[in-house]
């Protein structure tokens, strides 16, 4: 039960609210228990002693009773409501911020569409433990307990029979909930497989139309959901036993109660008034019962849930702030990779004992084949991973001792695959420089050379482009992500493939953008196209994680190594692409 008691906490903040909970159940509760016994009066002393024409007193008490159990109700579910919305925007405040917080290696290792399950199925899945647990949970226990004792007040013997069932019900409880604890796990992992299935298939469309796949994925969606239909009837198989037999159980009790009771009635050591008000109180005693055992059943699917959610908040980060981090420093000086090494989970190092520097102002590029390390040398830099060995860097100050938020803030990235929010032109850029006037947004068009189709735009800056920016091309994004950069204007840049994915012409006019844009800072270009690199300060060419040649570009070709080689075979390819396009 430790997630859920973790969840419960959450109740502490509002320890105001939780109070008033408390005390308007027990007050509506104490209203409740008051209905028996004014029965009892009227049977016993009003009917029983002739005088009827108090029958109307009765009457008004009752009455009283459950108004008063009603008026208290009314506001208990009102502050109960509050309370529970409260505690459930923190849990799920705390569920985000953690995510967002999280390094990148924990969403290498979980699929978004597991993520999302978690996030969103789980979390409601707690919500109807919360709602239900705190709200009903609460009254049917003070009920409980409260006639319980008023069992025991009107009639010992008879109270010790009637409660009999209660601790097998309990223990019955109890096995219930290790029993289904495993199955609803299944349940919860299966949704989540699920889930994740469905977001690849939305996001890979037109993948699978394009390869006629839509059987075969048919086929895949029906096996995990047949899967999640299996393990979840499983777990509701033990609840169909469950439910009716601590139901069966509890009639026991009043079946006690007329069985004793009527004898301790004709024996004539119990009232007829007493015997109709114990009765009362049975009832009383096993309609709560009965929803804890409910509870019970819904608690179990919960935990669960409760269990993967906090699995999330109590996930370690591998990559955050130091105790005492420091702000990213106003001159950012040489970035420099002192005997670097890296290797991914359960993987060989990527990177190994790799040294070089990226003086100031100045511009390096990394070539190499696919694997070589190009794109781990960016992810280390942004810290999306720590080095497993040596260290980087800025200004002679390790990155990890550097504010997080501080080094990316200063760093800009332009990636092969573009990503843009759903939302529209300005509002994307404006995630750069939160006060940039519309015309900081068009002088970074402009110098994006974005400008012509934005202004082409139905809407210009205030048109939507969907999700992931999809109503627009490539080339398109691209050049926005581009503009977002020079708006957000970083003393270090990092360039990844920037150009790879749109077509000469579009390539020429941002090229001398980010000719601009490099002027004077500090710039990382990973590419594998060499026509993009020419002009760089120093080119470092990489070979499964280590560096094999470095120098300008003419120094390179002149040396006749593999980068010379590299140059040669994109060179005759250039003109035969040209040929063909």
């Amino acid at each position: 039960m430790n997630a859920i008691f973790r969840i419960t906490r959450y109740f502490l903040r509002y320890r105001l609210a939780f109070a008033s909970t408390l005390l308007l159940a027990f007050g509506s509760t104490a209203f409740l228990i008051m209905v028996p016994l004014v029965i009892r009066y009227v049977i016993d002393n009003i009917v029983g002693g002739g005088a009827s024409h108090f029958i109307w007193w009765g009457v008004g008490a009752a009455l009283a009773c459950f108004l008063g159990r009603d008026v208290l109700n009314f506001a208990r579910i009102r502050v109960n409501n509050y309370l529970e919305q409260k505690v459930l925007i923190d849990l799920r405040k705390d569920v985000h911020d953690k995510l967002l917080n999280m390094s990148v290696n924990y969403y290498d290792a979980n699929p978004c569409g597991e993520i999302a399950s978690r996030v969103i199925e789980d979390v409601q899945n707690v919500e109807r433990v919360i709602l239900d647990g705190t709200e009903q949970g609460l009254v049917a226990l003070i009920t409980v307990f409260g006639v319980a004792g008023m069992l025991f007040w009107l009639e010992p013997s008879l109270a010790a029979v009637v409660i009999l069932p209660l601790p097998l019900l309990f223990f019955l409880g109890i096995g219930h909930a290790k029993a289904t604890r495993r199955n609803w796990g299944v349940v919860r992992k299966s949704a989540g497989q699920l889930n994740s299935l469905l977001v690849e298939h939305l996001q890979g469309h037109r993948l699978i139309s394009a390869f006629a796949l839509r059987p075969r994925e048919q086929g895949r969606f029906m096996e995990r959901a047949v899967t999640l239909k299996d393990a979840t009837l499983k777990a509701m198989r033990r609840w169909s036993i469950y439910s009716p037999t601590t139901s069966f159980i509890a009639s026991t009790g009043s079946v006690a109660v007329l069985g004793y009771g009527g004898y301790l009635l004709m024996e004539g050591q119990m009232t007829a008034g007493t015997f109709v008000g114990f009765y009362a109180y049975c009832s009383m005693l096993y309609e709560p019962v009965n929803r804890l055992n409910g509870l019970n059943h819904l608690i179990s699917a919960g935990r669960a849930s409760g269990d993967r959610v906090t699995e999330i908040l109590d996930h370690v980060v591998s990559v955050q702030d130091s105790e005492s981090p420091v702000p990213f420093p106003p001159i950012p000086g040489d970035v420099v990779f002192d005997r670097v090494s890296f290797a991914y989970e359960e993987r060989d190092e990527v990177i190994e004992n790799l040294q070089f520097t990226l003086p100031q102002g100045q511009t390096v590029a990394l070539v190499g084949h696919t694997g070589a390390g190009k794109s781990t040398i960016a992810n280390l830099l942004l810290r999306y991973y720590d080095v497993t060995a040596g260290s980087i860097k800025i200004a002679g100050i390790d990155v990890r001792e550097i504010e997080l938020q501080s080094l990316r803030a200063q760093i800009g990235l332009v990636s092969q695959e573009p990503f843009l929010f759903d939302g529209t032109v300005g509002e994307n850029l404006l995630l750069a420089q939160a006060g940039a006037t519309e015309s900081d947004l068009w002088g970074a068009l402009e110098a994006a050379h974005a400008d012509d189709f934005v202004r082409r735009l139905p809407q210009g800056l205030d048109t939507p482009i969907g999700e992931r920016g999809v109503r627009l091309s490539m080339g398109e994004k691209q050049r926005l992500t581009i503009a977002r950069v020079i708006l957000k204007n970083p003393p270090i840049v990092i360039l990844d493939e920037a150009t790879a994915s749109v077509d000469t012409l579009t390539e020429h006019k941002i090229q001398s953008a980010l000719d601009r844009l490099m002027r004077n800072r500090t710039v990382l270009v990973i590419a594998h196209r060499l026509s993009t690199v020419r002009k760089a300060d120093k080119i470092i060419v990489l070979q499964r994680g280590s560096i094999i040649e470095q120098g300008n570009h003419q120094s390179l070709i002149e040396a006749g190594g593999h980068y010379s080689k590299l140059w040669s075979i994109q060179s005759d390819l250039i003109p035969e692409t040209s040929a063909t396009k």
